[in-house]
């Protein structure tokens, strides 16, 4: 894989954020997984909720990736992945508080 490819595998994980509607459908994160009784404790707990939607979607990233590419996400391409997914954190969690 080259740099191209690269930048469009993450051009695509930008997009796919950006469609918090689709992506929350996809996972049915409010019906099948009850991610609201999950995520949301008594107290709130924001790392709780952070940890939780970013090991899912790091996890949907890597076998993304794995299937485009046919190998392992390098550790550079992860962490921007990563840096990716926590910029999209507050948009995240507003869609869940509706």
């Amino acid at each position: 894989m080259d740099s191209k490819e690269l930048q469009t595998f993450v051009r695509d994980v930008k997009d796919d954020l950006k469609n918090l509607d689709g992506l929350v459908a996809y996972y049915d994160f409010l019906g099948n997984h009850n991610i609201r009784s999950i995520v949301f404790n008594p107290e709130n707990d924001s790392s709780f909720f952070e940890g939780s939607v970013v090991a899912v979607l790091d996890q949907r990233y890597r076998e993304f990736f794995r299937s485009k590419f046919n190998c392992e996400i390098d550790e550079l391409t992860r962490v921007d992945i990563l840096e990716i997914i926590m910029a999209h954190l507050p948009y995240i969690r507003k869609k869940f508080d509706e």
